[in-house]
């Protein structure tokens, strides 16, 4: 009995194997094109020079120079703290890491195309490889800038839990966006002009340079429909101790992040065949 056991269980492994190998290759294989197309996009994003690589950093830390700028010119204290470059930095950094993942995201299959060619390159390949660089340059921007602002405006302290989650909503919605704005774009170039002039006043409408909870009714009921605003008042929340941001709904950005990321890469899928033609 104790050998036809093990006989049993030897032959259990051997199955349990065969069927474990193609998902190990596929991985194995998966893993290898992503990372070439991350090697690529950095090459092709960046350039080979340094400057390429600071042009990442300087984007937000002049603008939230420029904000800091003009607000403290009109104002004589920003509407949390007593720092505008604090202020301006927690709001402008968490919308854009959303808008720089949609923009990235959301081009990344037509400046690739030229790979689709290769059947063993797919769309959401190239969406995967600018997800995995756009994470890992916002990680690095992130540290640079809050580093060095450590120093000219110490925190009172920090919360890394709300940063970490908001950061993580703001790319994942940034990438759901951008993949579901892929065949969108490619369908109609219609709709990609109509985006870009919806699209400009986010900045405005997202709470970077102002707190909703000021905001009269019944406009602050609408402007609640804007995730972004919730975003940035959580990522908000991990530098100012004091402010409570009640009217965060997480459920609900939780909710439409999941849902952008399922259907975005849904469309992808469905319109594969479509998305390697050219428009």
């Amino acid at each position: 009995m104790a050998f036809e056991e093990r006989v049993n269980r030897d032959q259990k492994l051997q199955i349990d194997s065969m069927h474990s190998e193609p998902l190990r290759q596929g991985l194995k294989r998966q893993f290898a094109i992503t990372f070439a197309l991350v090697v690529r996009e950095m090459t092709t994003r960046y350039g080979n020079k340094f400057g390429g690589y600071m042009w990442a950093v300087l984007d937000p830390v002049l603008t939230i120079a420029i904000l800091t700028t003009v607000f403290s010119a009109v104002a004589h204290i920003p509407p949390l703290g007593r720092s505008f470059t604090l202020f301006f930095a927690t709001g402008y950094i968490a919308f854009y890491m959303y808008r720089s993942t949609s923009e990235q995201v959301g081009s990344a299959v037509e400046a690739n195309r030229a790979l689709l060619n290769y059947p063993v390159v797919r769309p959401y390949d190239t969406i995967l490889g600018r997800i995995f660089l756009q994470v890992a340059t916002l990680f690095v921007v992130n540290a640079l800038l809050f580093g060095a602002l450590y120093f000219v405006v110490p925190f009172e302290s920090i919360n890394l839990a709300p940063i970490f989650l908001a950061s993580l909503i703001a790319i994942a919605l940034g990438a759901g966006v951008g993949a579901s704005n892929i065949v969108w774009f490619h369908l109609s170039s219609t709709y990609q002009q109509i985006w870009g002039i919806i699209n400009r006043p986010a900045f405005i409408v997202s709470g970077v340079f102002f707190l909703p909870d000021t905001v009269p009714h019944p406009f602050r009921e609408w402007l609640m429909w804007n995730p972004l605003v919730h975003i940035v008042g959580l990522f908000r929340t991990g530098f100012y101790p004091t402010y409570r941001a009640s009217y965060v709904d997480m459920p609900y950005i939780i909710g439409l992040t999941v849902f952008s990321i399922v259907f975005g890469f849904f469309l992808v899928w469905l319109y594969d065949a479509q998305l390697r033609e050219a428009k």
